[in-house]
């Protein structure tokens, strides 16, 4: 395996998505500021996770592309979009930031559904396939954490939208009561 930005796991955003879930626990014990800056510090390794994957697939493409055919580095992709919402819920949790929160999750799903057709896809045909006891191992469990993650969110952005929708219509009815 090639070392340096070459070799980096695909598997890595799996640092943005622990830690936003110790943030929004914390958040939830009570314990505000660990979470504000672990959410801080959660958009920093967002970009630069971003930043090295970009130049990942763009300085070692034959790497980049071949990861997403291996059976045992491909499910490490789906971590970037466990990351996405979870970062998404913490936007919408922590800052209440719902547009930049929905910016977020829709980046999730187009993720999920480009990585979930285009790996199975890509290991379904593949001539040479590993025996079925080297070629899969816990890290597919990704892909249901990723699918779970979605699930989040999209419960998350639901109930946050909908309770705007609440105090915006209570607003109005305020307004008009002084008419």
């Amino acid at each position: 395996m090639p070392a340096g930005l070459a070799g980096m796991s695909p598997a890595n955003f799996g640092m943005v998505m622990a830690t936003g879930i110790v943030s929004l626990s914390a958040y939830v014990l009570g314990f505000v500021p660990v979470a504000q800056a672990l959410f801080w510090l959660n958009i920093g390794l967002y970009g630069v996770l971003w930043a090295l994957t970009v130049a990942r697939a763009v300085l070692y493409p034959r790497v980049f592309f071949g990861d997403l055919q291996d059976h045992l580095r491909a499910p490490g992709f789906f971590t970037t979009v466990a990351a996405t919402s979870i970062l998404a819920c913490q936007f919408m949790v922590l800052i209440h930031d719902t547009h930049f929160g929905l910016v977020l999750w829709a980046f999730a799903v187009v993720l999920w559904f480009v990585l979930t057709y285009s790996i199975f896809m890509a290991l379904t045909v593949k001539r040479d396939k590993p025996a079925l006891d080297r070629g899969i191992n816990g890290g597919w469990l990704l892909a249901v954490v990723a699918t779970q993650s979605i699930a989040v969110s999209s419960a998350l952005l639901a109930a946050v939208s909908a309770l705007h929708g609440i105090r915006r219509n209570a607003h109005a009815c305020k307004s008009r009561q002084r008419l």
